[in-house]
């Protein structure tokens, strides 16, 4: 039953143009980081920099503090739009399906959208960064941890997402919102609160900037894991007990 769930979810979102926005968005973050580096050279680099980490922080700046958590607003805001038009919830509802199993299938959907993004970042990054010939040392691992570690950075905020989209049926209203917190990302992310701030938490986690300071890793874990379980079965029970027009 759940795969059932899961697929009818997918089938949802090939009618939409999200597919497109997780291959699109990450290209476009990529060109403006690696530009501005690019650009900017001769004012904050030095000769002996290594291009392929100073690129990927600018990369951040831009993907990770901006386009990431609109990303993840727009993905659960989308994924419970059909449902909101012309009664879907009750339609869907109407049928003897779990709650649970349909809560989980759009949770997976949003997931998989995000790490599909995650992965389309990493790829275009070589990509992009070895057609403008970056200089330095290249180690691909590091660059697939940033994206990982980018990506379970961000689950929190998609199930917080996931919340407020199915909560609100106004499409722009969970959107305002997740900009509004966004807005702040810049200057939380540089106090030590930033790994509590699930708006900052993916940016953070992405940067090597943030490697000196970043906490152990089995605290993040403690930390991004309660987050996520407390977003995730408040969010469930809500959408458990609410009553849809």
């Amino acid at each position: 039953m759940f795969s059932n769930l899961f697929s009818v979810e997918l089938l949802k979102t090939k009618r939409s143009v999200l597919w497109i926005i997780a291959l699109l968005v990450p290209s476009l973050a990529t060109f403006l980081g690696v530009g501005n580096l690019l650009v900017n050279a001769r004012a904050f680099i030095e000769p002996d920099a290594n291009l392929w980490v100073d690129a990927w922080s600018q990369v951040v700046i831009f993907y990770g503090m901006i386009f990431l958590p609109i990303l993840v607003g727009i993905y659960a805001t989308t994924i419970c739009r059909v449902d909101h038009l012309n009664g879907g919830w009750k339609q869907v509802l109407s049928f003897p399906i779990s709650h649970v199993k349909l809560y989980f299938a759009k949770l997976l959907t949003l997931y998989l959208l995000l790490a599909v993004t995650q992965i389309s970042l990493v790829i275009q990054y070589v990509a992009i960064g070895h057609l403008f010939d970056l200089s330095g040392t290249f180690i691909l691992k590091d660059f697939i941890i940033y994206g990982l570690f980018g990506w379970l950075a961000s689950l929190p905020l998609a199930s917080l997402q996931l919340w407020l989209a199915f909560n609100w049926k106004s499409f722009a209203l969970p959107l305002t919102v997740n900009i509004g917190l966004t807005i702040p990302v810049l200057m939380v992310s540089q106090t030590p609160y930033g790994f509590f701030y699930p708006w900052a938490q993916p940016s953070m986690m992405m940067s090597p900037a943030y490697e000196a300071f970043r906490p152990p890793i089995e605290q993040l874990l403690i930390i991004f894991s309660v987050l996520l379980v407390l977003f995730t079965v408040l969010g469930l029970l809500h959408f458990r007990r609410k009553e849809f027009s």
